[in-house]
């Protein structure tokens, strides 16, 4: 059996996160989403983990990382500044497992007091870099220069761990409110046309953020992108005008990640 397929899902989610130096926070929503892509039984259906969901996995994910650390496999930091750094202190002992042991340590909020990262181990991250994401035939990849603008726009948009499609900081036009159904219906064909084939080929995966300051989300399934960027409640439903994260946005799945870096 290959070592990477010998971890436990929750331990494969953490070691993906620490090769790229990804934080704690957010770790088991995207525990959730990889039980989801790989069709594994107890995944969220087409949404995050509720807060208490989220809680009863704690003591689960925790044991795991310190698994992890105590292998020699990844470290947990203190983030000193506003990014991580290989010069951040290392949790150890019983400092670590009291930040472990904290489920406020798992959820992302966005004005957190302290943030923690994950780092993979140049031994681990040599080990297991490639397998972190699936290996795709070399015909399955797209020529750069031969995309659209808007389908390398989604591309970006994608890549980006703040992209969003709609909304005040959205790469696409807001909905036009003098259209009428059918010439709607016609605009947002148009513009869900690059974006149509990689959610087709399950290299994109679409979300809607109800709240810029929660980390809940909404999967939007192939065959209801339509409905959902003609609606303008869920195109943008902030009150202000100019809240980040609400609206609809997309992001790489595993295969899609694999996809780019290939």
């Amino acid at each position: 059996m290959d070592p990477w397929d010998a971890l436990t899902f929750a331990e494969q989610t953490l070691m993906r996160r620490a090769m790229f130096g990804n934080g704690l926070a957010w770790t088991i929503q995207q525990y959730g989403i990889d039980l989801r892509w790989a069709g594994a039984e107890g995944a969220p259906t087409l949404r995050n983990y509720t807060e208490d969901e989220e809680r009863a996995l704690v003591p689960q994910l925790a044991a795991a990382a310190l698994g992890l650390v105590g292998r020699g496999l990844m470290t947990i930091r203190v983030r000193q500044g506003h990014f991580p750094a290989a010069s951040d202190p290392v949790l150890t002992g019983v400092e670590l497992r009291e930040v472990l042991a904290d489920p406020a340590n798992w959820r992302w909020e966005s004005k957190a007091s302290r943030n923690f990262d994950l780092a993979a181990t140049e031994s681990a991250t040599e080990q297991w870099r490639a397998a972190a994401s699936p290996k795709v035939a070399s015909d399955a990849l797209p020529a750069w220069d031969e995309l659209s603008i808007g389908q390398r726009e989604v591309l970006v948009c994608a890549m980006e761990g703040s992209g969003m499609l709609t909304g005040p900081f959205g790469i696409w036009e807001d909905l036009p409110t003098e259209l009428g159904s059918a010439d709607r219906a016609e605009w947002v064909d148009h513009q869900l046309a690059p974006l149509l084939p990689f959610v087709r080929d399950g290299w994109i995966e679409v979300r809607h953020l109800p709240g810029a300051s929660s980390d809940a989300f909404t999967v939007i399934p192939l065959d209801e992108l339509h409905a959902a960027f003609a609606d303008p409640v869920l195109r943008y439903d902030g009150d202000d005008g100019d809240d980040w994260g609400v609206g609809l946005t997309c992001v790489f799945t595993h295969a899609g990640l694999a996809v780019m870096r290939g």
